[in-house]
């Protein structure tokens, strides 16, 4: 059933007020153009969906899901949990984030709100966990949106990827002040390198509320399914720990699934279960990137690293013996997309981090243009050590970017980690036991 409230006296009228078991859902329509909007190439539809599983305090327990249109049989959800502040801090776990590119463009219908120090007129979000802030200026209530907020907001990108991508994004949103969730959300996006703009729509379909009792089950539910996450971090970092035992090693992921799903009432109307059920078929349909990803390992781990002689940044000659001096972090890397560059910015907030293991940290970019390379580099900044690494293409080929390795003070490869992590926490673990191995 559909359901209003009133906004109370004093209360701000920009503030998150879902209470648990509300369920929103948004159908989303992205149409991609030429940049000069003559022509349009391509358009798909989303799905999505913004559950509250529960509220303590002005904390709610989130879980999102989209489901995009898709061609095939493989029918494709994507869902997260996590808490949100009532001005949409969100609090996201490294198993959450890791997990988030699919969701990017669903996350933004929890935008950040002001805080009630900050005013409602114009404000700037605070760093996401991607280094993004919005810049938004509030115009206001919208008698063609029935009266909701409207904002209008400009992406900016703090740690150059955007800038290498050549993309830029600005929108607006409507916001519900009675309702306190979004009702409508428009974004442009600019890309330069493609020459292509696109221009997403979502629209709120409609607001229902489960009962208490429902949505406490789904609140345990939801503790569970992150529970499961972190069981599959650790099944799929031991493809590349244990590349021999892969196929016993996607057995066992299935059945993680398998035995989370069996644990849902199948007559309760959970959302979890779809998640699941999606989670084990993406999984199946995975399979043979996740083969590569073994391979990679057969050939790497406990194999000495190849010597090589390149070019560092600057265009000097540098050679791997003066390089790798001791134990070293190792980074594979290109500008071609958003997150193989977004590689640089998670290594880079590390290495001033309490505890960070004090070694070389190394990275590669497999750009084969150096013009382009050394572009990215310097936007991008950082203090790591950059090798221009577009010649280990063709004897280093990797069957995903990026690839994140530790070599031991011999030059022996030690761990392997394939695609984005948030903290990269056990490659920094066995870098700093290695270095204690290894003594003054």
């Amino acid at each position: 059933m559909t359901f209003g409230c009133a906004v109370a006296a004093g209360q701000h009228s920009l503030q998150y007020r879902l209470q648990a078991g509300d369920h929103a859902s948004y159908q989303v329509l992205t149409t991609v153009t030429t940049a000069d909007g003559s022509q349009t190439l391509a358009s798909s539809a989303e799905d999505v969906q913004v559950w509250c599983l529960g509220r303590q305090g002005d904390q709610l327990l989130i879980l999102l899901d989209a489901t995009p249109s898709a061609d095939g049989p493989l029918q494709l959800l994507y869902a997260a949990v996590f808490s949100i502040d009532e001005s949409g801090r969100a609090r996201l776990s490294d198993e959450i984030l890791s997990r988030l590119a699919p969701l990017e463009g669903a996350i933004d219908l929890l935008p950040m709100l002001p805080l009630p120090v900050q005013g409602q007129m114009a404000w700037t979000t605070p760093t996401d966990p991607y280094g993004r802030q919005w810049r938004c200026t509030s115009r206001g209530a919208d008698r063609r949106q029935s009266g909701h907020l409207r904002v209008d907001f400009q992406v900016d990108d703090l740690t150059g990827v955007a800038e290498v991508l050549g993309r830029s994004r600005r929108g607006r949103y409507w916001f519900d002040p009675i309702l306190g969730c979004l009702s409508r959300l428009e974004v442009e996006e600019q890309d330069d390198r493609r020459h292509t703009r696109s221009r997403t729509v979502a629209g709120r379909r409609e607001l229902l509320r489960h009962g208490p009792a429902w949505a406490a089950r789904r609140g345990d539910e939801a503790q569970r399914f992150l529970q499961v996450l972190r069981h599959e971090d650790r099944l799929l970092a031991e493809i590349t720990a244990r590349p021999d035992q892969f196929r016993w090693l996607l057995d066992q992921l299935d059945r993680l699934w398998l035995a989370f799903q069996s644990d849902l009432e199948p007559q309760a109307g959970s959302p979890f279960m779809r998640v699941a059920q999606a989670r084990r078929a993406e999984l199946s349909a995975d399979a043979s990137r996740l083969k590569a990803r073994a391979e990679l390992a057969r050939r790497w781990l406990n194999q000495p690293a190849r010597p090589w002689t390149l070019q560092d940044a600057l265009g000097r000659t540098v050679t791997s013996e003066s390089i790798r001096r001791g134990v070293v972090i190792e980074c594979f890397w290109s500008s071609d997309s958003v997150w193989a560059l977004r590689v640089l910015w998670s290594l880079s907030r590390w290495q001033d981090q309490p505890g960070s293991p004090a070694v070389p940290l190394v990275c590669y970019n497999l750009d084969p243009d150096p013009a382009a390379a050394r572009r990215a580099i310097e936007i991008c900044r950082g203090r790591l050590t950059q090798i221009l690494g577009g010649p280990l293409r063709t004897v280093e080929p990797l069957p995903e970017l990026p690839v994140v390795r530790v070599l031991d003070r011999d030059g022996w490869v030690r761990g392997i980690w394939v695609g984005w992590d948030p903290a990269y926490a056990a490659a920094r673990a066995l870098a700093a036991r290695l270095s204690q191995e290894e003594g003054p």
